[in-house]
């Protein structure tokens, strides 16, 4: 079975990712989106995610629809009889098609899989309804780093009228050819109607919402449709053809109902999300090495060398716990005599900015075990903190660089994540100087850091220091960014800054 699905997407580049690997996980196969002039990076994002997965991209602007009209319906209407049309005259390339907008994520109950819970259908359905499960926003002004799913848990009870509203999912040869109702209904041909569960869909006088109460049985929509305040407006200013206030954003609506399950998924999506960075961003370095050539004289340093140009600490919270790995996140394991050495964590320094700290961990065999920290939307590697002395200089807090600018936490037995606005017990940690990897290996017998030592060695450092890098281990210098950055003189930095462009928030 092949399924794709089909969607508008505009200036959705914090989400976009996070959309494309949730549904990828769930087994779509194809994705056809349609770009409706972003301005904002997303297009670049799903160039990246289009190197590994089968994501079609088409710029509406360029496409040879007529979509000069400002109605958001007509534009919809437009491009989805579009695609619909192209994939039906070919019954064999897709089983089934979904609708829907970058807001909409479906959710499984009863089915591990899309292709699983659509071969649960009946036979005859042509069509399925999956109801909206609308979401608010959770008491979030600003947009928060991690995906909606993660960070919005409450959603509306099953009584709002707005989540008797559906999108669909349709067998493309059930179509009923060049018929056009809206959205969220699709005239069939044959076959009928059904719910996730099967049941057929009683329709209001409005194709498109249902009576009664809406089906959550086996699937349903997570609609984060207002999300954070913040969001709130850019999707206003997104939308020329609406005329929202802040009053449309009722503060207290849509929050009636906590359910954190599909957090379970956050680290799975972001373990799919990485790569599509990591291959973004060597894009990126390929065409900067363009105009920045590598420079000749640059020699990797012995490894049986101390590093001369930084320094690496073990890092512990203050009273003596042990930082370990739960599905990839950073967490507190509690006391550090209880738990064994498979992971340890630990904060690298240059001597050029010694004011800045980049986390690393290693597994017991001195591999490179990256991880993820929740609210921290640094994906690639080494996430930069901002070093505060603390309790009389004996211990430090660690400031997110950038975004809300929060001190890293580490509550017993929880996730380490950067939500704290002030210091406390659990925001200090001690760092102890590390001579040596665990093994008693030289810090430079590990590639990364090799190369990092041989580009700070070099008389300057520029973007040239870093096509250099580049052209040894693409892979590795996009890892070592968040660190190379800082080194690079301000005009440097903010061409390195403008060429990741959407990619930036990821790594730096």
């Amino acid at each position: 079975m092949k399924t794709a699905l089909v969607g508008i997407v505009k200036n959705e580049a914090h989400d976009i990712l996070y959309w494309l690997a949730w549904h990828a996980l769930l087994g779509v196969d194809s994705f056809i989106l349609f770009d409706d002039d972003s301005d904002d990076g997303t297009r670049d994002l799903i160039t990246a995610a289009s190197l590994h997965w089968d994501v079609r991209l088409f710029h509406i602007r360029e496409h040879s629809l007529d979509l000069s009209s400002q109605d958001h319906a007509e534009r919809q209407r437009q491009v989805y009889l579009d695609a619909l049309s192209a994939i039906a005259m070919d019954e064999q390339s897709y089983d089934w098609m979904g609708f829907l907008d970058t807001d909409e994520y479906v959710r499984l109950y009863a089915h591990e899989t899309l292709p699983e819970f659509l071969e649960s259908l009946p036979a005859d359905a042509g069509a399925v309804a999956l109801h909206w499960q609308v979401y608010g926003h959770d008491n979030h002004i600003t947009t928060p780093s991690l995906p909606p799913f993660h960070s919005f848990s409450r959603h509306s009870t099953a009584g709002e009228a707005i989540n008797r509203h559906v999108k669909s999912f349709i067998r493309p040869h059930c179509w009923k050819k060049g018929k056009w109702v809206n959205v969220h209904y699709f005239a069939l041909a044959e076959g009928r109607y059904v719910t996730s569960s099967g049941a057929p869909v009683a329709w209001s006088a409005v194709p498109g919402i249902t009576v009664g109460y809406p089906d959550w049985a086996v699937a349903s929509l997570m609609h984060f449709q207002r999300r954070s305040l913040e969001q709130f407006v850019k999707r206003v200013l997104n939308r020329k053809d609406l005329q929202l206030t802040l009053s449309d954003h009722q503060l207290a609506q849509w929050n009636d109902i906590e359910d954190t399950v599909p957090r379970e998924k956050t680290s799975d999506v972001l373990r799919w999300v990485r790569p599509v960075i990591t291959a973004g961003a060597v894009t990126v370095l390929e065409e900067m090495r363009r105009q920045h050539p590598p420079i000749p004289g640059l020699t990797p340093p012995s490894t049986r060398q101390n590093p001369a140009g930084f320094r690496v600490f073990s890092l512990h919270p203050k009273d003596a716990r042990h930082p370990g790995l739960v599905n990839d996140l950073l967490q507190d394991l509690g006391s550090a005599e209880q738990q064994g050495g498979e992971f340890q964590l630990f904060l690298i320094q240059s001597l050029i900015h010694p004011e800045a700290a980049f986390l690393f961990g290693l597994d017991e065999k001195d591999r490179i075990r990256d991880f993820f920290i929740l609210h921290d939307g640094r994906l690639t590697g080494l996430p930069r903190y901002d070093i505060l002395p603390v309790i009389e200089q004996t211990a430090i807090a660690l400031r997110q660089h950038g975004g809300q600018k929060r001190f890293l936490c580490s509550p017993p037995t929880e996730p380490m994540a950067p939500d704290r606005q002030a210091v406390s017990l659990w925001e200090c940690f001690i760092t102890i100087p590390q001579e040596t990897t665990p093994s008693g290996a030289s810090w430079l017998s590990l590639s990364p850091f090799n190369l990092l030592e041989m580009a700070l060695g070099a008389p300057t450092f520029t973007l040239d220091t870093i096509s250099t890098l580049t052209a040894i281990d693409r892979e590795t210098t996009v890892w070592l960014l968040p660190l190379l950055a800082p080194h690079l003189q301000a005009p440097q930095y903010r061409e390195l800054h403008s060429h990741l462009g959407a990619l930036a928030p990821f790594i730096l």
